[in-house]
């Protein structure tokens, strides 16, 4: 709307250029404090949802608002006659089309993997001015063109100096993927993998094999339930915990892996001693696809691919849990790990996948882990939800093959985590299936 008024009122090319190049300078995060932004932020502690979104506008509001006027701009200075207005907005838009086009595939599957966010959007903002500097010289604003270049230099010539960014503080490793901020931090003689702004995994550098975050012995609790355990599939790697120890423990067992990003792949191997060898074949691929396209039946297929806000739609469907029960051998279990609670306003995502998870298999399992509230509050913690074909087995049933099997899983505590069997009724008549077609797991996250 602005430029539209302005094109009007003042239709040369070098108030364009202007434009331009006080988008690029607003664009280059560093002389705009982003890093004061985002601690500021952090610390108001706003939420998974308004602190991005706040943060987002603070730092790209204004630049986005003066980028705006150079498509009015653009038609105004282009059309000659009133006779060629539409072509020139044709042409304008349908290049302003392209862009974006190219711009969001070349981001997604290119830059990102390559530069990290950072220094994409510093690059943005070289090239604003770089193309601003290129106009001021064709309306022969000599000393503006100056000007332009001399801040596109300073600016390249400071982000060159503090790129790459090194880790703060405890964290040895940071690296921007297409899916997540992927960070390792030594905190003493554990080291943690988080994916964005959650835990995701943890190893004792001194004992590998000890358990760190407890959900991880409760990924074998599906060992009650299986009538065998020859093959086993995991959707969702992390640092590669949970395959280590099915690695460890159980001679004779394939572990295959589907994992969806690459990076996180690289980084259990590099920082987490992931194990190499025949029992273990990690594939980068989404987990869907990847039981899709596979041939082979698993005794146990577990789900370890949900974050606390960040939920994969399509791993939580009545139709992947079909497709998942479909590669099952006769007497096999789907297991999926759950962040979420038991009951409460905060209850509603896990019991929902619970209600689709009822609606595939006639017999369901769930064992909260450790302890899930706060006075007499509900409280956010891994739940693991066990899917069987099989007939129900009682909870004293449940403990005593618990009790059995201790000697076998070697995980301290495994008899006790059999007995976390939770009895009490899930209620599910006010959330919905969850289905390919109607999968609202954003509006069913906890709101933190």
């Amino acid at each position: 709307f602005l430029g539209g008024r302005a094109a009007d009122r003042w239709p040369w090319g070098v108030v364009r250029s202007g434009l331009g190049f006080r988008a690029g300078a607003l664009s280059d995060p560093r002389p705009g404090g982003a890093r004061r932004v985002r601690e500021a932020l952090v610390r108001a502690d706003l939420g998974a949802r308004a602190g991005p979104l706040s943060a987002a506008a603070i730092l790209f509001f204004l630049p986005a608002v003066v980028m705006g006027p150079i498509s009015p701009f653009a038609v105004r200075l282009r059309a000659r006659t009133v006779t060629t207005v539409g072509n020139v907005a044709g042409v304008l838009y349908a290049l302003s089309t392209l862009g974006s086009i190219v711009g969001t595939l070349l981001a997604a599957f290119v830059l990102i993997n390559l530069f990290g966010v950072l220094s994409i959007i510093h690059g943005l903002g070289l090239v604003l001015i770089l193309l601003a500097a290129v106009g001021f010289i064709a309306a022969r604003r000599v000393w503006a063109a100056v000007g332009a270049g001399a801040l596109a230099l300073a600016l390249a010539v400071g982000g060159a100096a503090a790129a790459p960014l090194d880790p703060a503080g405890s964290v040895v490793f940071l690296r921007d993927t297409v899916y997540h901020t992927i960070s390792v931090s030594d905190e003493g003689r554990v080291r943690y993998l988080k994916l964005d702004n959650y835990w995701q995994s943890a190893i004792d550098l001194d004992n590998p094999s000890r358990t760190v975050f407890q959900y991880s012995d409760y990924m074998h609790l599906p060992l009650i339930f299986a009538r065998d355990l020859r093959r086993v599939a995991l959707v969702g790697l992390g640092g590669g915990t949970v395959p280590r120890r099915y690695v460890e423990d159980y001679p004779g067992v394939q572990l295959d892996v589907a994992e969806l990003d690459p990076a996180v792949v690289e980084t259990a191997r590099r920082w987490f001693d992931l194990p190499v060898g025949a029992r273990l074949r990690v594939t980068a691929e989404d987990g869907r696809l990847f039981l899709f396209r596979s041939a082979q039946r698993y005794d146990v297929i577990l789900l370890d691919a949900y974050l606390i806000d960040t939920i994969p739609f399509h791993l939580a469907t009545q139709e992947f849990f079909r497709l998942a029960a479909s590669r099952l051998t006769p007497g096999g279990v789907l297991a999926s790990n759950i962040i979420g609670a038991l009951d409460g306003p905060d209850s509603r995502l896990f019991r929902a996948i619970y209600k689709t998870f009822r609606s595939v298999f006639p017999t369901v399992y769930v064992f909260p882990v450790g302890y899930g509230r706060y006075g007499s509050e509900e409280v956010l913690r891994n739940i693991i939800i066990i899917g069987s074909m099989q007939p129900t087995l009682g909870a004293a049933e449940v403990q005593a093959r618990g009790r059995r099997l201790a000697g076998r899983v070697r995980l301290p505590g495994f008899a006790e985590a059999a007995a976390t069997l939770y009895r009490a009724p899930i209620r599910t008549d006010d959330v919905p299936f969850l289905t390919d077609d109607f999968a609202p797991v954003d509006a069913l996250i906890p709101r933190r």
